[in-house]
């Protein structure tokens, strides 16, 4: 089960970051046509925080290093 999770974090932190190149991309639309061009960037740009916070959420390693004892 641990080793779904890693990879399900893993694989959303990807995404996320596939998904904010995509936004940067539809941001420089934005900036040349804002009409035809704000609808697409708030929606990747929501599904990319969307799949950023959901990677965060499964990652267990951040967790896991401020619980492990030093002594």
């Amino acid at each position: 089960m641990l080793a779904l999770k890693e990879f399900a974090s893993s694989f959303l932190f990807i995404v996320s970051w596939f998904i904010f190149a995509i936004s940067a991309y539809l941001f420089y639309w934005v900036m040349i046509m804002p009409l035809l061009a704000i609808i697409p960037f708030l929606i990747f740009l929501g599904s990319g925080l969307l799949c950023f916070y959901l990677s965060r959420k499964l990652d267990d390693r951040k967790k896991n290093m401020f619980n492990k004892r030093l002594f």
